[in-house]
Protein backbone atom coordinates (compact mmCIF):
# COMPACT_ATOMS: atom_id res chain seq x y z
CA UNK A 1 0.00 0.00 0.00
CA UNK A 2 2.85 2.59 0.75
CA UNK A 3 4.63 1.51 -2.51
CA UNK A 4 1.38 2.50 -4.45
CA UNK A 5 1.25 5.86 -2.14
CA UNK A 6 4.85 6.49 -3.08
CA UNK A 7 4.66 5.84 -6.84
CA UNK A 8 1.10 7.80 -6.93
CA UNK A 9 3.34 11.03 -5.54
CA UNK A 10 6.46 10.39 -7.83
CA UNK A 11 4.02 10.21 -10.85
CA UNK A 12 1.74 13.64 -9.39
CA UNK A 13 5.35 15.53 -9.08
CA UNK A 14 7.22 14.51 -12.03
CA UNK A 15 4.47 14.61 -14.15
CA UNK A 16 5.13 18.65 -14.79
CA UNK A 17 8.17 17.91 -14.97
CA UNK A 18 8.25 15.50 -17.88
CA UNK A 19 5.33 17.81 -19.49
CA UNK A 20 8.36 20.33 -20.06
CA UNK A 21 10.54 18.54 -21.86
CA UNK A 22 7.90 16.25 -24.05
CA UNK A 23 6.71 17.34 -27.54
CA UNK A 24 3.57 18.43 -28.57
CA UNK A 25 1.89 16.20 -30.05
CA UNK A 26 -1.63 17.67 -30.32
CA UNK A 27 -1.17 20.52 -32.57
CA UNK A 28 -4.35 21.71 -32.66
CA UNK A 29 -4.70 22.60 -29.09
CA UNK A 30 -6.66 25.56 -27.68
CA UNK A 31 -3.95 28.11 -28.64
CA UNK A 32 -3.88 27.39 -31.89
CA UNK A 33 -7.74 27.54 -32.20
CA UNK A 34 -7.71 31.04 -30.21
CA UNK A 35 -5.21 32.12 -32.01
CA UNK A 36 -6.77 31.05 -35.69
CA UNK A 37 -9.61 32.69 -34.47
CA UNK A 38 -8.36 35.39 -33.62
CA UNK A 39 -6.57 36.28 -36.58
CA UNK A 40 -9.96 35.49 -38.83
CA UNK A 41 -12.02 38.26 -36.18
CA UNK A 42 -13.00 41.15 -38.01
CA UNK A 43 -10.93 43.69 -35.75
CA UNK A 44 -8.26 41.91 -36.69
CA UNK A 45 -9.12 41.95 -40.83
CA UNK A 46 -6.97 44.74 -41.10
CA UNK A 47 -4.04 44.49 -38.63
CA UNK A 48 -0.81 43.37 -38.89
CA UNK A 49 -0.54 40.77 -36.13
CA UNK A 50 2.36 38.68 -35.10
CA UNK A 51 2.45 36.14 -32.35
CA UNK A 52 5.10 33.50 -31.23
CA UNK A 53 4.90 31.58 -27.86
CA UNK A 54 8.02 28.87 -27.09
CA UNK A 55 8.47 26.10 -24.46
CA UNK A 56 11.96 28.14 -23.20
CA UNK A 57 12.97 24.40 -21.70
CA UNK A 58 12.87 22.69 -24.75
CA UNK A 59 13.23 25.87 -27.42
CA UNK A 60 10.24 23.68 -29.10
CA UNK A 61 7.14 26.44 -30.74
CA UNK A 62 4.35 25.97 -29.01
CA UNK A 63 2.24 28.50 -31.57
CA UNK A 64 3.16 30.93 -34.28
CA UNK A 65 1.83 33.58 -36.20
CA UNK A 66 3.80 35.78 -38.45
CA UNK A 67 6.67 35.55 -35.86
CA UNK A 68 8.80 37.55 -37.92
CA UNK A 69 6.70 40.49 -38.74
CA UNK A 70 8.77 43.95 -37.60
CA UNK A 71 5.48 45.79 -35.86
CA UNK A 72 5.26 48.55 -33.74
CA UNK A 73 5.62 47.41 -29.88
CA UNK A 74 4.37 50.24 -27.98
CA UNK A 75 5.76 49.78 -24.43
CA UNK A 76 6.74 45.73 -24.53
CA UNK A 77 10.08 47.86 -26.00
CA UNK A 78 10.86 48.70 -22.30
CA UNK A 79 11.75 45.27 -22.06
CA UNK A 80 14.33 45.40 -24.09
CA UNK A 81 15.88 48.84 -22.58
CA UNK A 82 15.46 47.60 -18.81
CA UNK A 83 17.24 43.92 -19.62
CA UNK A 84 19.96 45.66 -21.45
CA UNK A 85 20.84 48.08 -18.32
CA UNK A 86 20.36 45.02 -16.11
CA UNK A 87 23.01 43.04 -17.78
CA UNK A 88 25.55 45.79 -18.54
CA UNK A 89 25.47 47.93 -15.10
CA UNK A 90 23.82 45.23 -12.27
CA UNK A 91 21.00 45.46 -10.35
CA UNK A 92 23.05 47.33 -7.34
CA UNK A 93 23.97 50.51 -10.12
CA UNK A 94 22.62 54.41 -8.65
CA UNK A 95 22.71 57.14 -9.96
CA UNK A 96 24.51 60.04 -8.53
CA UNK A 97 23.43 63.72 -8.24
CA UNK A 98 26.49 65.74 -7.07
CA UNK A 99 26.70 69.54 -4.78
CA UNK A 100 29.43 71.28 -5.58
CA UNK A 101 30.69 74.80 -5.17
CA UNK A 102 32.85 77.54 -6.98
CA UNK A 103 35.06 80.12 -5.41
CA UNK A 104 36.03 80.86 -1.64
CA UNK A 105 33.54 80.36 1.37
CA UNK A 106 34.73 82.96 3.81
CA UNK A 107 34.42 81.07 7.40
CA UNK A 108 34.39 84.52 9.16
CA UNK A 109 31.49 85.95 7.08
CA UNK A 110 29.79 82.87 5.69
CA UNK A 111 29.63 84.33 2.96
CA UNK A 112 30.76 81.96 -0.65
CA UNK A 113 31.88 84.73 -3.32
CA UNK A 114 30.81 82.15 -6.21
CA UNK A 115 28.24 79.49 -7.20
CA UNK A 116 26.57 76.26 -6.20
CA UNK A 117 25.92 73.82 -8.80
CA UNK A 118 23.96 70.63 -8.79
CA UNK A 119 25.79 68.09 -11.33
CA UNK A 120 22.95 65.81 -13.10
CA UNK A 121 24.08 62.27 -12.74
CA UNK A 122 21.25 61.00 -15.28
CA UNK A 123 19.07 60.00 -12.11
CA UNK A 124 15.91 59.76 -13.36
CA UNK A 125 14.14 59.26 -9.73
CA UNK A 126 15.18 62.49 -8.02
CA UNK A 127 12.36 63.36 -6.38
CA UNK A 128 10.19 60.84 -7.50
CA UNK A 129 6.68 59.75 -6.54
CA UNK A 130 7.95 56.05 -6.99
CA UNK A 131 9.87 55.43 -4.14
CA UNK A 132 9.96 56.13 -0.28
CA UNK A 133 13.60 57.31 -0.67
CA UNK A 134 12.96 59.77 -3.15
CA UNK A 135 9.00 61.36 -2.36
CA UNK A 136 8.27 64.22 -0.41
CA UNK A 137 11.12 66.72 -1.33
CA UNK A 138 13.73 64.91 1.38
CA UNK A 139 16.42 65.12 -0.76
CA UNK A 140 16.46 69.34 -1.10
CA UNK A 141 15.78 69.08 2.53
CA UNK A 142 19.12 67.40 2.81
CA UNK A 143 20.30 69.48 -0.23
CA UNK A 144 19.80 72.94 2.66
CA UNK A 145 21.43 70.98 5.76
CA UNK A 146 24.50 70.30 3.41
CA UNK A 147 25.22 73.49 2.66
CA UNK A 148 24.22 74.88 6.19
CA UNK A 149 26.96 72.41 7.38
CA UNK A 150 29.67 74.14 4.97
CA UNK A 151 29.06 77.19 7.00
CA UNK A 152 27.41 79.46 4.27
CA UNK A 153 24.52 81.90 5.11
CA UNK A 154 25.06 84.19 1.92
CA UNK A 155 25.93 83.58 -1.93
CA UNK A 156 27.48 86.10 -4.28
CA UNK A 157 26.39 84.24 -7.49
CA UNK A 158 23.43 82.01 -8.08
CA UNK A 159 22.68 78.12 -7.91
CA UNK A 160 22.83 76.99 -11.29
CA UNK A 161 22.14 73.19 -12.43
CA UNK A 162 24.31 71.23 -14.91
CA UNK A 163 22.60 68.41 -17.06
CA UNK A 164 25.27 68.31 -19.49
CA UNK A 165 25.72 64.29 -18.71
CA UNK A 166 23.28 63.87 -21.06
CA UNK A 167 22.82 65.63 -24.18
CA UNK A 168 20.65 69.08 -24.62
CA UNK A 169 18.61 67.08 -26.54
CA UNK A 170 15.82 65.92 -24.31
CA UNK A 171 13.09 64.35 -26.24
CA UNK A 172 13.73 61.41 -28.88
CA UNK A 173 13.76 63.24 -32.27
CA UNK A 174 10.94 61.16 -32.97
CA UNK A 175 8.71 61.02 -30.35
CA UNK A 176 5.16 63.18 -31.72
CA UNK A 177 3.64 66.31 -30.95
CA UNK A 178 0.17 64.89 -29.60
CA UNK A 179 3.16 63.12 -26.71
CA UNK A 180 6.19 65.51 -25.89
CA UNK A 181 4.28 68.19 -23.58
CA UNK A 182 2.18 65.37 -21.79
CA UNK A 183 3.35 63.85 -18.77
CA UNK A 184 4.11 60.55 -20.24
CA UNK A 185 5.73 62.38 -23.21
CA UNK A 186 8.89 63.39 -20.72
CA UNK A 187 12.27 63.03 -21.73
CA UNK A 188 15.12 61.99 -20.89
CA UNK A 189 17.64 64.69 -19.03
CA UNK A 190 20.61 64.80 -17.27
CA UNK A 191 19.21 66.42 -14.33
CA UNK A 192 15.49 65.41 -13.55
CA UNK A 193 12.73 66.23 -11.14
CA UNK A 194 9.78 65.04 -9.59
CA UNK A 195 9.44 62.65 -12.78
CA UNK A 196 9.83 65.35 -15.15
CA UNK A 197 5.99 66.54 -15.26
CA UNK A 198 4.06 69.45 -13.56
CA UNK A 199 0.70 69.59 -12.13
CA UNK A 200 -2.46 71.61 -13.54
CA UNK A 201 -5.62 72.18 -11.81
CA UNK A 202 -8.35 73.32 -13.53
CA UNK A 203 -11.88 74.37 -12.66
CA UNK A 204 -14.14 73.47 -15.34
CA UNK A 205 -17.03 75.40 -13.87
CA UNK A 206 -21.32 74.42 -14.00
CA UNK A 207 -21.93 74.64 -17.86
CA UNK A 208 -20.95 72.70 -20.87
CA UNK A 209 -18.80 74.37 -23.30
CA UNK A 210 -17.26 77.01 -21.27
CA UNK A 211 -13.55 77.27 -20.86
CA UNK A 212 -11.86 75.23 -17.84
CA UNK A 213 -10.47 77.31 -15.48
CA UNK A 214 -6.86 76.89 -14.89
CA UNK A 215 -6.13 77.39 -10.98
CA UNK A 216 -2.72 76.67 -10.25
CA UNK A 217 -0.01 74.77 -11.42
CA UNK A 218 2.66 72.57 -8.97
CA UNK A 219 5.58 73.22 -8.94
CA UNK A 220 5.79 76.62 -9.99
CA UNK A 221 7.37 77.26 -13.40
CA UNK A 222 8.66 80.35 -14.19
CA UNK A 223 7.14 82.24 -17.32
CA UNK A 224 5.16 79.13 -18.42
CA UNK A 225 2.09 80.42 -19.76
CA UNK A 226 -1.40 78.40 -21.30
CA UNK A 227 -3.28 79.14 -24.95
CA UNK A 228 -5.85 77.15 -23.07
CA UNK A 229 -8.90 76.01 -24.80
CA UNK A 230 -10.17 73.36 -22.68
CA UNK A 231 -13.81 73.29 -21.95
CA UNK A 232 -16.37 71.72 -19.64
CA UNK A 233 -18.42 68.28 -20.98
CA UNK A 234 -20.41 65.95 -20.07
CA UNK A 235 -17.67 63.09 -19.76
CA UNK A 236 -16.23 61.24 -16.55
CA UNK A 237 -12.35 60.52 -18.01
CA UNK A 238 -9.76 62.89 -18.92
CA UNK A 239 -9.82 64.03 -22.46
CA UNK A 240 -7.07 66.61 -22.05
CA UNK A 241 -3.82 67.06 -23.93
CA UNK A 242 -1.15 69.84 -23.97
CA UNK A 243 0.95 70.31 -26.14
CA UNK A 244 4.49 72.52 -25.73
CA UNK A 245 8.20 71.48 -26.72
CA UNK A 246 11.55 70.96 -25.10
CA UNK A 247 12.52 74.88 -23.29
CA UNK A 248 9.60 76.15 -24.79
CA UNK A 249 7.71 78.14 -22.21
CA UNK A 250 4.21 78.22 -24.47
CA UNK A 251 1.87 75.36 -23.47
CA UNK A 252 -1.33 74.57 -25.89
CA UNK A 253 -3.77 73.04 -23.11
CA UNK A 254 -6.84 71.55 -25.85
CA UNK A 255 -9.67 68.87 -25.38
CA UNK A 256 -12.10 68.64 -22.68
CA UNK A 257 -12.48 67.81 -18.93
CA UNK A 258 -15.66 66.41 -17.01
CA UNK A 259 -18.34 69.30 -16.11
CA UNK A 260 -18.80 70.97 -11.96
CA UNK A 261 -14.90 69.72 -11.02
CA UNK A 262 -13.23 72.33 -8.80
CA UNK A 263 -9.37 71.08 -8.94
CA UNK A 264 -9.23 68.55 -11.58
CA UNK A 265 -5.45 67.43 -12.61
CA UNK A 266 -3.88 67.18 -15.44
CA UNK A 267 -0.39 66.60 -15.69
CA UNK A 268 2.27 68.04 -18.52
CA UNK A 269 5.78 67.31 -19.23
CA UNK A 270 8.27 69.97 -17.81
CA UNK A 271 10.24 71.99 -20.24
CA UNK A 272 13.51 72.57 -18.43
CA UNK A 273 13.77 69.81 -15.91
CA UNK A 274 16.72 71.30 -14.69
CA UNK A 275 15.79 74.75 -14.55
CA UNK A 276 13.26 73.53 -12.25
CA UNK A 277 16.05 71.85 -9.85
CA UNK A 278 17.87 74.72 -9.55
CA UNK A 279 14.71 77.15 -8.67
CA UNK A 280 13.31 74.61 -5.91
CA UNK A 281 16.69 74.05 -4.35
CA UNK A 282 17.04 78.19 -4.28
CA UNK A 283 13.52 78.62 -3.04
CA UNK A 284 14.60 76.31 -0.14
CA UNK A 285 17.55 77.94 0.76
CA UNK A 286 15.65 81.09 0.99
CA UNK A 287 13.41 79.60 2.85
CA UNK A 288 16.34 78.61 4.90
CA UNK A 289 17.25 82.11 5.55
CA UNK A 290 20.43 81.58 3.08
CA UNK A 291 21.11 85.07 0.95
CA UNK A 292 21.62 84.64 -2.93
CA UNK A 293 22.37 87.60 -4.42
CA UNK A 294 21.58 85.88 -8.28
CA UNK A 295 18.98 84.09 -10.08
CA UNK A 296 19.20 80.66 -10.52
CA UNK A 297 20.20 79.59 -13.69
CA UNK A 298 21.45 76.38 -15.61
CA UNK A 299 25.13 76.03 -17.81
CA UNK A 300 22.88 75.44 -20.79
CA UNK A 301 20.97 79.09 -20.57
CA UNK A 302 23.98 80.64 -18.62
CA UNK A 303 26.12 79.26 -22.24
CA UNK A 304 23.67 81.21 -24.49
CA UNK A 305 23.93 83.99 -22.45
CA UNK A 306 27.71 84.33 -22.56
CA UNK A 307 28.14 83.35 -19.18
CA UNK A 308 30.38 81.15 -17.57
CA UNK A 309 32.47 80.21 -14.33
CA UNK A 310 35.34 78.41 -15.18
CA UNK A 311 36.81 77.85 -11.39
CA UNK A 312 37.53 74.79 -10.28
CA UNK A 313 34.52 73.23 -8.32
CA UNK A 314 34.27 71.88 -5.12
CA UNK A 315 32.08 68.90 -4.42
CA UNK A 316 30.71 68.28 -1.28
CA UNK A 317 27.29 66.04 -1.23
CA UNK A 318 26.35 63.61 -3.23
CA UNK A 319 22.68 62.00 -3.47
CA UNK A 320 22.25 58.39 -4.82
CA UNK A 321 18.97 56.95 -6.61
CA UNK A 322 17.74 53.51 -5.40
CA UNK A 323 19.43 51.02 -6.88
CA UNK A 324 18.85 49.93 -10.43
CA UNK A 325 16.82 46.68 -9.36
CA UNK A 326 14.15 49.29 -8.00
CA UNK A 327 14.14 51.15 -10.95
CA UNK A 328 13.75 49.05 -13.31
CA UNK A 329 10.70 46.72 -11.17
CA UNK A 330 8.73 50.61 -11.39
CA UNK A 331 9.58 51.21 -15.49
CA UNK A 332 7.99 47.55 -16.11
CA UNK A 333 4.97 47.37 -13.66
CA UNK A 334 3.90 50.95 -14.07
CA UNK A 335 5.41 51.42 -17.63
CA UNK A 336 7.03 54.82 -16.90
CA UNK A 337 8.77 56.22 -19.87
CA UNK A 338 11.47 58.34 -18.37
CA UNK A 339 13.01 55.61 -16.60
CA UNK A 340 13.12 53.37 -19.60
CA UNK A 341 14.85 56.08 -21.64
CA UNK A 342 17.34 56.26 -18.66
CA UNK A 343 18.02 52.91 -18.70
CA UNK A 344 18.38 52.83 -22.26
CA UNK A 345 21.10 55.75 -22.78
CA UNK A 346 22.46 54.33 -19.39
CA UNK A 347 23.42 51.23 -21.44
CA UNK A 348 24.90 53.16 -24.25
CA UNK A 349 27.14 55.36 -21.95
CA UNK A 350 28.40 51.20 -20.72
CA UNK A 351 29.05 50.29 -24.26
CA UNK A 352 31.01 53.35 -25.17
CA UNK A 353 28.20 55.79 -27.16
CA UNK A 354 27.44 58.91 -26.57
CA UNK A 355 24.94 59.97 -23.92
CA UNK A 356 21.99 60.06 -26.49
CA UNK A 357 19.18 58.40 -27.49
CA UNK A 358 20.29 57.25 -31.03
CA UNK A 359 24.00 56.33 -30.49
CA UNK A 360 22.53 54.42 -27.55
CA UNK A 361 20.41 52.17 -29.64
CA UNK A 362 22.69 51.99 -32.01
CA UNK A 363 25.10 50.22 -29.22
CA UNK A 364 21.83 48.25 -27.69
CA UNK A 365 20.92 46.81 -31.20
CA UNK A 366 24.60 46.15 -31.74
CA UNK A 367 25.32 44.46 -28.36
CA UNK A 368 22.04 41.92 -28.47
CA UNK A 369 23.29 41.09 -31.77
CA UNK A 370 26.97 39.78 -30.46
CA UNK A 371 24.62 37.66 -28.45
CA UNK A 372 23.03 35.93 -30.58
CA UNK A 373 19.59 37.73 -31.35
CA UNK A 374 18.95 38.15 -35.29
CA UNK A 375 17.92 41.94 -35.54
CA UNK A 376 16.99 41.89 -38.61
CA UNK A 377 13.92 43.88 -38.98
CA UNK A 378 14.72 45.44 -35.50
CA UNK A 379 14.51 49.58 -36.19
CA UNK A 380 14.38 51.44 -33.57
CA UNK A 381 14.08 55.18 -31.98
CA UNK A 382 13.61 55.48 -28.32
CA UNK A 383 13.89 52.77 -25.28
CA UNK A 384 10.55 53.22 -24.42
CA UNK A 385 8.30 52.56 -27.47
CA UNK A 386 6.92 55.44 -27.34
CA UNK A 387 8.16 56.59 -30.85
CA UNK A 388 5.68 55.62 -34.28
CA UNK A 389 8.39 54.67 -35.73
CA UNK A 390 9.51 51.72 -33.74
CA UNK A 391 9.48 48.39 -35.09
CA UNK A 392 10.11 44.62 -33.21
CA UNK A 393 9.22 41.43 -34.08
CA UNK A 394 7.32 38.63 -31.40
CA UNK A 395 10.18 36.54 -32.75
CA UNK A 396 13.07 38.82 -30.71
CA UNK A 397 11.46 40.06 -27.78
CA UNK A 398 10.65 35.97 -27.32
CA UNK A 399 14.96 35.52 -27.70
CA UNK A 400 14.84 38.26 -25.30
CA UNK A 401 12.80 36.84 -22.63
CA UNK A 402 14.38 33.16 -23.51
CA UNK A 403 17.88 34.59 -22.61
CA UNK A 404 17.16 36.19 -19.77
CA UNK A 405 15.58 33.05 -18.17
CA UNK A 406 18.18 30.73 -19.39
CA UNK A 407 21.22 32.74 -19.55
CA UNK A 408 21.38 35.78 -17.25
CA UNK A 409 22.18 35.31 -14.31
CA UNK A 410 18.94 38.74 -13.12
CA UNK A 411 16.50 36.80 -14.62
CA UNK A 412 14.63 36.69 -11.27
CA UNK A 413 15.34 40.33 -10.67
CA UNK A 414 13.80 40.78 -14.47
CA UNK A 415 10.81 38.45 -13.75
CA UNK A 416 9.92 40.22 -10.92
CA UNK A 417 9.75 43.46 -12.74
CA UNK A 418 6.74 41.95 -15.04
CA UNK A 419 3.27 43.15 -13.68
CA UNK A 420 1.13 39.80 -12.51
CA UNK A 421 -2.15 39.04 -14.34
CA UNK A 422 -5.04 40.39 -12.16
CA UNK A 423 -2.80 41.53 -9.59
CA UNK A 424 -0.22 44.45 -10.50
CA UNK A 425 -0.02 47.22 -13.10
CA UNK A 426 -1.16 47.46 -16.33
CA UNK A 427 -2.88 44.04 -16.41
CA UNK A 428 -4.01 44.43 -13.00
CA UNK A 429 -7.56 44.50 -14.54
CA UNK A 430 -7.31 41.77 -16.49
CA UNK A 431 -7.69 37.75 -16.42
CA UNK A 432 -10.00 38.23 -13.07
CA UNK A 433 -11.22 34.68 -12.20
CA UNK A 434 -9.17 32.78 -15.09
CA UNK A 435 -6.38 30.51 -14.84
CA UNK A 436 -4.07 33.04 -15.64
CA UNK A 437 -4.74 35.19 -12.76
CA UNK A 438 -1.91 35.82 -10.92
CA UNK A 439 0.75 32.89 -12.95
CA UNK A 440 0.99 35.17 -15.66
CA UNK A 441 3.26 38.11 -16.01
CA UNK A 442 3.86 40.56 -18.83
CA UNK A 443 4.35 43.79 -19.96
CA UNK A 444 1.64 45.39 -22.13
CA UNK A 445 2.49 47.95 -24.80
CA UNK A 446 -0.58 50.61 -25.67
CA UNK A 447 -0.77 53.57 -28.77
CA UNK A 448 -3.15 54.35 -30.88
CA UNK A 449 -4.38 51.25 -32.51
CA UNK A 450 -1.72 49.65 -31.01
CA UNK A 451 -1.78 46.66 -28.83
CA UNK A 452 0.90 44.53 -27.61
CA UNK A 453 1.80 41.79 -24.56
CA UNK A 454 5.03 40.36 -23.93
CA UNK A 455 5.90 37.86 -20.80
CA UNK A 456 5.48 34.67 -18.93
CA UNK A 457 3.53 32.07 -18.13
CA UNK A 458 3.38 28.23 -16.66
CA UNK A 459 0.93 26.51 -18.38
CA UNK A 460 -1.17 23.64 -16.98
CA UNK A 461 0.84 20.74 -17.69
CA UNK A 462 4.09 22.55 -16.89
CA UNK A 463 5.52 24.28 -19.37
CA UNK A 464 7.19 27.14 -18.98
CA UNK A 465 6.65 29.20 -21.64
CA UNK A 466 7.81 32.65 -22.99
CA UNK A 467 5.36 34.41 -25.28
CA UNK A 468 4.90 37.80 -27.27
CA UNK A 469 2.04 39.25 -29.43
CA UNK A 470 1.51 42.26 -31.32
CA UNK A 471 -1.28 43.71 -32.98
CA UNK A 472 -0.82 47.11 -35.02
CA UNK A 473 -3.84 48.69 -36.80
CA UNK A 474 -6.79 46.44 -36.06
CA UNK A 475 -10.35 48.31 -36.62
CA UNK A 476 -12.32 47.97 -33.35
CA UNK A 477 -11.79 49.33 -29.98
CA UNK A 478 -8.90 49.32 -28.34
CA UNK A 479 -10.33 47.83 -25.23
CA UNK A 480 -12.09 44.76 -28.00
CA UNK A 481 -8.36 44.11 -29.13
CA UNK A 482 -6.84 43.89 -25.35
CA UNK A 483 -9.95 41.29 -24.69
CA UNK A 484 -9.21 39.36 -27.74
CA UNK A 485 -5.16 39.09 -26.37
CA UNK A 486 -5.97 38.31 -23.17
CA UNK A 487 -8.11 34.92 -24.74
CA UNK A 488 -4.78 34.25 -26.38
CA UNK A 489 -2.71 34.84 -23.34
CA UNK A 490 -5.41 32.57 -20.92
CA UNK A 491 -5.64 29.75 -23.49
CA UNK A 492 -1.77 29.58 -23.31
CA UNK A 493 -2.26 29.01 -18.83
CA UNK A 494 -4.53 26.75 -20.14
CA UNK A 495 -2.63 24.42 -22.50
CA UNK A 496 -2.50 20.80 -20.99
CA UNK A 497 -0.72 19.28 -23.50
Amino acid sequence: MKRIIFLLVFVSLTSGLFAQFRSLKKRNHTVNKVLKKISASDNFKTAGFAFYAIDMNTGETIAELNPNMALKPASTLKLLSTATALELLGPEFQFETILEYSGVIDKKTHFLQGNLFIRGGGDPSLGSKYFDLTKDKQFLTDWALAIKELGIDSISGRIIADARTYSWDIVPPTWSWINMGNYYGAGPCGLCIYDNYYSVYFNTGHIIGDTAEIVKVVPHIPGLKFDNTITADSISYDDAYIYGAPYSAIRYARGQLPIDKSSFLVKGSIPDPAFIAAIQLDSILKVNHINIQKQPSTIRILAQENEKDNKKRKPFYSTLSPQLYEIIAQTNIHSINLFAEHCLIEAGIKLGAKAETTPAIDSLVSYWKINGMDTQGLSLFDGSGLSQYNAITPHQLVYLLSYMKTKSEHFDIFYKSFAIAGKTGTIKNMFINTSAEGKLRAKSGTLTRVKAYSGYVTSKSGREIAFSMVANNFSGKSQEASAQLEELMVALAELNN
